[in-house]
C-alpha cells in the first residue's frame, strides 16, 4: 500500500465522525422546528446549514477519498510502502494530528457560530444572551486553531523535514 492508501482509510474515518456530528447537530434543528428553545431563535437556514454541510463534505470525503488523498500527498512521497522513510511515516502522523485538530476546530466554529447567532437574536428577545470576554477568546482561538490545522495540512511535508533535519 502507498501513503495515500492510509491517507484515503484516514479520510474516510475523518467523514464517518463529520457524519456523526452532522446527525449531533440535527437535533438542535429538531429543537428549533418544534420551538422546544425557550426562546432563543436561530434563522432556520443556518441551523439546516449546520446539518446539511458536514453531511455533504462527509459524502464527498467517503465517495472520493483517493482523491483528496492525492490531493494532500505529492506523488514523490506516495511510493509503494515497503517500510516507509522517516519522512513519509512522519508526513502521515503530522496529517493524522492536523486532521484530528481541524475536525475539532470545524465542530467547535460551528458551535460558536451558533452561539453568536443566537446572541445577536436574543437581544430582542426575553431572555438575551450576551458574548462575555471568555466567550470572545474562545472564538478567537478556535479561529486560530482552524489556520494552524489547515496551515500544517499544507505543509506537512516542509514541516516532517524540516524536524528531521533539527533531530539529525
Amino acid at each position: 500500500m502507498k501513503p495515500t492508501h492510509y491517507l484515503a482509510a484516514f479520510v474516510r474515518v475523518f467523514s464517518v465522525l463529520l457524519f456523526l456530528y452532522g446527525l449531533r447537530q440535527s437535533l438542535f434543528v429538531i429543537g428549533l422546528v418544534t420551538g422546544e428553545l425557550n426562546g432563543l431563535s436561530v434563522p432556520l437556514v443556518f441551523a439546516l446549514s449546520s446539518v446539511v454541510l458536514p453531511v455533504l463534505v462527509a459524502w464527498f470525503l467517503w465517495n472520493f477519498p483517493m482523491m483528496v488523498a492525492t490531493s494532500i500527498l505529492k506523488p514523490e512521497i506516495d511510493q509503494a510502502v515497503e517500510p516507509m522513510n522517516a519522512q513519509a511515516t512522519l508526513t502521515v502522523l503530522l496529517l493524522a494530528i492536523a486532521s484530528a485538530f481541524l475536525y475539532l476546530a470545524i465542530i467547535d466554529a460551528v458551535h460558536w457560530a451558533t452561539i453568536w447567532q443566537m446572541a445577536e437574536r436574543s437581544h430582542r428577545g426575553q431572555a438575551p444572551l450576551y458574548l462575555n470576554e471568555e466567550h470572545k477568546a474562545n472564538m478567537l482561538a478556535t479561529t486560530v486553531e482552524m489556520f494552524v490545522s489547515a496551515a500544517l495540512i499544507l505543509k506537512a511535508r516542509t514541516l516532517a523535514r524540516k524536524m528531521l533535519r533539527v533531530s539529525a
